[in-house]
């Protein structure tokens, strides 16, 4: 590769790495709001008043509806069940499933080494 071109790779990496930086500082300040996410599920129109309710990172279709305020309503409620299971949730989860298995073992341990 030309000296000049990585030269200026180099360059605009650093940039880069430098507008990551200044942009994380930036929503740290305290008043500052990061920008919403970006929708999960899309609603495209397919003609004669049907609509596709399309999941945003894989391109998938996941429902036709018709009308446009049945396919938004569908996408927000969508959307709702897939934010719904979080990290907290799923710890709660682990944690009831861990207990359970530790209940059963020890009762099993107790009357195995009742006989």
């Amino acid at each position: 590769m030309h000296p000049s071109i990585a030269q200026r790779i180099t360059v605009l990496d650093g940039l880069r790495a430098r507008a990551h930086q200044a942009t994380a500082e930036f929503y740290q300040k305290p008043g500052v709001m990061p920008p919403p996410l970006a929708p999960l599920f899309i609603v495209k129109p397919i003609g004669s008043n049907a609509f596709e309710v399309v999941e945003r990172a894989t391109d998938k279709v996941i429902t036709t509806r018709t009308g446009i305020n049945a396919a938004v309503s569908h996408s927000y409620e969508l959307e709702a069940k897939a934010r719904k299971f979080n990290v907290k949730q799923f710890g709660k989860f682990l944690s009831s499933w861990t207990l359970r298995f530790g209940i059963t073992l020890t009762v099993f341990v107790f009357f195995g080494s009742q006989m």
